[in-house]
């Protein structure tokens, strides 16, 4: 594994992240203050039923404020999301500063399957609930 592209594939990903994690707060925050509008979901407008993506910004939220059980009740994918990314983070850097040229991160799919698949399963799952047995858990 060749460190140098290692590294510059991290700072890559780490600055367009960053980048794109500070637009969507800066959007988030004039949406709060009345200056954007809150954008309707099209999925729930045609369907009336949740897109993979609702209840996020409520769980990121409740993540931020310590409440994690509840912030995976309202989308795990948040959660999930940012285990991933931690993993990511931890194995990158602990590959690149390694001395003895030891190799932590890999590029194996798995765990980004397995975040698709939970992501999937409660989108189903919850819209189930909602269309068969009208429980609404957001």
């Amino acid at each position: 594994m060749n460190k140098k592209q290692l590294l510059r594939d991290f700072f890559i990903a780490n600055i367009a992240g960053g980048a794109g994690t500070g637009v969507m707060f800066i959007g988030r925050l004039l949406q709060m203050r009345g200056i954007l509008p809150d954008p309707p979901c099209t999925f729930y407008y045609l369907t009336h039923l949740y897109c993979p993506g609702c209840g996020g910004t409520r769980a990121l939220m409740l993540l931020l404020n310590g409440h994690p059980l509840m912030s995976l009740r309202y989308n795990p994918a948040v959660l999930l999301g940012l285990s991933l990314i931690i993993y990511y983070e931890v194995t990158v850097l602990m590959t690149i500063f390694s001395k003895k040229g030891k190799v932590y991160y890999t590029r194996k799919m798995w765990p980004v399957y397995v975040y698709l698949a939970v992501v999937v399963l409660y989108f189903v799952v919850r819209d189930i609930l909602l269309a068969v047995f009208h429980i609404d858990l957001l």
